[in-house]
């Protein structure tokens, strides 16, 4: 499955199909990491990035920048954290399972498919985000913790609550879950105490006091509660976009979350989060978006599986003929649950994926895009502020200063690409009026292919 997202990535990020949001964002973040210059991306976001994103696991790559400094190093840990879920997510649910007749089977049957989930598909289209470098670790700390490495699953918690601020909530599901499947309370515990002072600490203390005055972007997501009405919150929770996103992930788990309604409500949480959103892709669930629901519904299909096996519906071959007249004849029972279905079990996400999933359409054809904007780009000096469109974005994120063609001011150079897509997070507006006035400002083409178009900064 690595390779398969590596080069779906690969491809559309050679054919500029990948959005500067959020790509190009983490890129500017880790090479002004690497070269010393903090949590930064001024021309994405004002303040510290970690008064955003609490973030410092995003050293990891900017350390391995050091010796590869390409964009293309962050998709690629993207594509790799997503594939090895599945490894991760078999020896969790193998380590819920044991003891449990073909534990092993029903383990490797729920998590096998998981790479292939549409919401995990749409995970991988989102390019990086450091949600998905917490998923298999946050699978193998519960695997520790299970298994009572208390040591090794206290250092993968703390990996995990480096990711992002909002992992609190995933880590808090694996102190609850070794609370009372575990082999010790205290250690659930003190698992939920780590989790409630780690988000209370960044979230009140650390991230307000440094993003000072700056708004965050997250505010603005949820900024119309405050003058919300009744009917409005209704119409937001009860979209049905996120619910069939989340009906689907049940499916993909065989339905077995619903024998543990319990355990299957900790989702419901996260998932009102992205339903009361009014950033439009988050309650729909896409991108990186349905991503905090997985651990969750993890946990309770691998615990519905548990009690599935153990009181074990029981499937009757026929009886055999009794060896004395008066012998009483019983049905041999056959263990639970019969091959064809562990193979139905994963069949079904994999059916899911491939119908529905943003991944499991054709290749994007080779293109010499990539090649294109490089060779125009060439006269542009390393360390120049530049304001790009925002398919070209992401080749050129590698820089101290990057912002897009609609905050350009006179100090950056500008690149127009005349074919790239224009998301619609772009004031288009704006963008026309900022490229219309450039010939204006007193500057000079440096290049012009057809398609892309680099001019100097004002005054030439």
């Amino acid at each position: 499955m690595f390779g398969l997202i590596a080069v779906i990535l690969l491809r559309r990020a050679q054919a500029l199909g990948l959005p500067a949001y959020d790509s190009a964002f983490f890129e500017q973040v880790v090479w002004n990491l690497g070269h010393g210059r903090g949590f930064s991306a001024p021309g994405f976001y004002p303040a510290d990035f970690l008064s955003l994103h609490f973030s410092p696991l995003l050293a990891l790559p900017a350390f391995l920048e050091l010796a590869w400094p390409d964009p293309r190093l962050l998709i690629l840990l993207h594509a790799l954290a997503l594939a090895v879920s599945a490894p991760a997510a078999f020896l969790f649910l193998r380590r819920l399972l044991a003891g449990q007749p073909r534990g092993d089977w029903v383990a490797a049957a729920l998590a096998a498919p998981l790479p292939f989930w549409p919401e995990l598909q749409e995970s991988a289209r989102a390019g990086f985000h450091t949600e998905a470098l917490a998923l298999p670790i946050v699978l193998l700390a519960a695997w520790a913790g299970l298994g009572g490495r208390r040591w090794l699953c206290s250092g993968l918690i703390l990996a995990v609550l480096a990711a992002r601020e909002d992992q609190v909530y995933a880590v808090a599901v694996v102190g609850l879950l070794l609370f009372f499947h575990g082999p010790s309370k205290r250690f659930g515990v003190a698992i939920l105490a780590t989790a409630a002072a780690w988000g209370l600490v960044t979230e009140l203390v650390v991230m307000p006091g440094l993003r000072g005055a700056v708004v965050s972007q997250v505010d603005d997501y949820y900024r119309w509660l405050d003058t919300a009405s009744l009917a409005s919150l209704a119409a937001a929770l009860l979209a049905p976009a996120g619910w069939i996103a989340f009906g689907g992930m049940v499916v993909a788990m065989a339905g077995l979350p619903l024998l543990r309604p319990g355990w299957l409500a900790l989702a419901l949480p996260p998932l009102g989060a992205d339903l009361l959103s009014a950033h439009q892709p988050q309650p729909q669930l896409l991108f990186q978006y349905g991503q905090p629901l997985v651990v969750p519904l993890l946990v309770a299909g691998g615990l519905g599986a548990s009690r599935l096996l153990g009181r074990g519906p029981v499937f009757w071959l026929p009886a055999r003929r009794p060896e004395w007249p008066f012998q009483e004849r019983r049905p041999a029972p056959r263990p639970w649950p019969p091959g064809w279905a562990i193979a139905g079990v994963a069949l079904v996400p994999l059916l899911l994926g491939l119908a529905f999933g943003p991944l499991a359409h054709p290749l994007q054809p080779p293109s010499t895009a990539m090649e294109r904007l490089l060779a125009c780009t060439s006269r542009l000096p390393a360390g120049a502020p530049l304001a790009a469109d925002d398919a070209a974005a992401l080749p050129l994120s590698a820089r101290p200063l990057l912002k897009l063609s609609t905050e350009a001011g006179p100090a950056d150079f500008v690149l127009v690409d005349r074919e790239g897509r224009v998301p619609a997070y772009i004031d288009t507006p704006r963008r026309q009026g900022v490229l219309a006035g450039l010939p204006a400002g007193g500057r000079r083409v440096l290049c012009d292919d057809g398609r892309f178009q680099l001019w100097s900064q004002a005054g030439g």
